[in-house]
C-alpha cells in the first residue's frame, strides 16, 4: 500500500498529514519548534507509517519528535500512539488531566450519548500509555494555546495559535458526514449539550484558518461556516 508523500504545509511552521489513506478523513499536524517537532494526535494503528514516513520526508527522524499533543481519547486519535512510541520513545506525551486519565488507563473511557455507536465501541480500551505532562487550559504546545473544548469527549482541547489565528479543532468540529458538524457529529460526542457550549466558545477566539481533524482545511469564510454548524446543531 502506498504511503504519504511529502506532508502539506498549511502554515509557517505547520503540516497536515493524511493519517489514513483517504484525503481529508483524518487529518494529524506537525508543528515545527526550535528543538524538533510536535505530533498533534497520532491516527489509528494503521497511521504510524505514514507520519513516519511524513516526518522523515521533512528531513527528520524518530530523535526529532519531541512531543505528542492528543486531544482526546477515541481511537482515531490515539491508536498509534504506541507504534510511535516504538519508533520515537523519548517523545513526551501531553494531553489534558481528564483525557490524561483515559488515556493511561487510570480513568473509564467516555461513553457515546447515542446507543448504537456506544455499542460499536463497547469492547473499545484506551492504551494504557502514561500521559507525561498534563496540560491546563491556556498552556501552550509549541507556539498553540490550548483551549478546553469538552462535550465530544469530556476533556477534549483545541489548539489556537494566537499570532496568525490558525485554529486546530480536532473534533470539537467536522465534517465526518459532508458537512461541517458540531462535534463531528451529535451521536459521536459524550455530551452534546456541552459540545455546542463549546463549539461557541471558540467562535469568541480570534481566528482565519481553521483545520479538523475530519473534513478539509477551512482556508476561507471559516468563521461563516462554523457560525452555520452551530445554528444547525439541535444539540439543547
Amino acid at each position: 500500500m502506498a504511503r504519504a508523500k511529502t506532508p502539506e504545509r498549511i502554515a509557517s511552521g505547520v503540516y497536515r498529514v493524511n493519517a489514513v489513506g483517504l484525503p481529508n478523513t483524518i487529518s494529524v499536524l506537525l508543528l515545527e519548534s526550535e528543538d524538533g517537532w510536535t505530533l498533534v494526535d497520532t491516527g489509528m494503528a494503521s497511521s504510524v507509517g505514514r507520519i513516519r514516513d511524513a516526518i522523515t520526508a521533512l528531513g527528520s527522524g524518530p530523535e526529532d519528535l519531541k512531543r505528542i499533543f492528543l486531544t482526546h481519547q477515541h481511537d482515531d486519535h490515539v491508536g498509534g500512539l504506541r507504534g510511535l512510541l516504538e519508533w520515537a520513545p523519548e517523545a513526551e506525551i501531553g494531553a489534558s488531566k481528564h483525557e490524561a486519565e483515559v488515556v493511561s488507563g487510570r480513568r473509564e473511557m467516555d461513553q457515546f450519548s447515542h446507543p448504537i455507536p456506544r455499542f460499536l465501541a463497547r469492547n473499545a480500551r484506551a492504551p494504557g500509555i502514561p500521559v507525561g505532562r498534563v496540560l491546563h487550559e491556556g498552556d501552550l504546545v509549541s507556539g498553540f494555546r490550548t483551549i478546553f473544548t469538552p462535550g465530544h469527549t469530556l476533556g477534549h482541547t483545541s489548539l489556537l495559535r494566537d499570532t496568525d489565528g490558525f485554529l486546530f479543532t480536532g473534533d470539537a468540529f467536522g465534517a465526518l458526514v459532508r458537512r461541517i458538524r458540531v462535534g463531528g457529529a451529535k451521536f459521536v460526542c459524550t455530551d452534546p449539550p456541552l459540545a455546542k457550549h463549546s463549539a461557541r466558545k471558540l467562535l469568541k477566539e480570534d481566528f482565519g484558518t481553521v483545520v479538523m481533524t475530519h473534513g478539509r482545511p477551512l482556508f476561507t469564510e471559516a468563521r461563516e461556516r462554523l457560525e452555520e454548524a452551530i445554528v444547525r446543531a439541535d444539540y439543547e
